[in-house]
């Protein structure tokens, strides 16, 4: 049985489900009280899957040790940071790997912090670009909220990226789903395996939702057309990813050079990634070359 605890609140329940970062509740005898949304999607579980399994803690490391639950048959190895602490609980960030030797000396709750004021800057920036190219109430309804849930998506995804990056294949994948495109029906995708950077991968996000979601409107995903999306990475100095999104099977609308889909492409790109992006759009054809100087902004580990 749960026990009863100041957190039972529905405001701090909405809060703590809420949280794109992953946190569980421990009762004293760190058995698992719950878990919110991003824990059970890290772990793909549903979050009362978790109820009553416990936290074993390493004898070597404080903050290390194992989420165990379904009587012991699942098993995950994490690290926890304690948010909040009280007699018969505490609230627990947590995290499944290291982003670098010096981890342990950082501040987890700045790091949050931290986070939260960027995801608010950005989610405030999203908005403004949004209401400015929007003609109506409705147009700017439906636009913010599906790119609010493209940074959702990669915010749910950033919490275990700082150990081993954001995979592109993964990332554009994301964006596509959200449109009901799946690989082999209607978009072919083609790379290596590149790992973005935490930095680098909100802005690429956005600009595969925002060409999905032009492409479902007035291309190639709103007919029976096709989407092929190539990237690589150019070893010749100064060395670039290329990325390239191409349409086929139209038809296509004239670009619209004032919309928030241009403005990612012509200015966030080259302010954000210092990046260049090339575009041809014709009635039989629409494509997207772009270009990233590899950085350590760029990529994971700047490889």
């Amino acid at each position: 049985m749960t026990t009863a605890t100041p957190t039972d609140s529905a405001d701090f329940l909405l809060l703590f489900d809420a949280c794109p970062f992953p946190q569980i509740q421990l009762g004293s005898d760190d058995r698992i009280l719950r878990g919110n949304s991003a824990l059970a999607r890290l772990l793909g579980v549903q979050p009362g899957e978790l109820t009553g399994g416990r936290l074993l803690p390493s004898e070597t490391d404080g903050k290390a040790g194992r989420l165990s639950w379904d009587e012991g048959k699942c098993e995950a190895l994490v690290f926890v940071e304690s948010l909040v602490t009280a007699a018969d609980y505490r609230v627990c960030m947590v995290r499944f790997g290291r982003a670098d030797p010096a981890a342990d000396d950082r501040d987890p709750i700045r790091d949050v912090q931290h986070r939260l004021r960027n995801l608010i800057a950005n989610v405030r920036s999203i908005f403004r670009r949004t209401a400015v190219t929007s003609g109506s109430i409705d147009h700017l309804t439906s636009h913010f909220l599906g790119r609010l849930d493209a940074v959702a998506r990669i915010e749910s995804n950033l919490a275990l990226a700082e150990s081993h990056g954001v995979e592109m294949h993964g990332l554009i994948m994301d964006e596509l789903a959200a449109f009901a495109v799946r690989p082999g029906e209607q978009a072919v995708l083609s790379g290596p395996d590149v790992r973005l950077h935490i930095l680098s991968a909100p802005t690429l996000a956005l600009i595969c939702h925002e060409l999905a979601n032009n492409s479902v409107k007035f291309g190639a995903l709103g007919a029976e057309g096709e989407v092929r999306i190539d990237w690589w990475i150019d070893p010749a100095p100064p060395r670039a990813l290329h990325i390239v999104w191409t349409e086929s099977g139209g038809p296509y609308a004239p670009v619209e050079h004032s919309g928030f889909g241009m403005e990612l492409l012509t200015k966030t790109l080259p302010f954000e990634l210092d990046g260049t992006a090339d575009i041809d759009c014709t009635v039989q054809k629409f494509k997207v070359h772009m270009r990233l100087p590899v950085t350590d902004r760029l990529l994971h580990g700047g490889n």
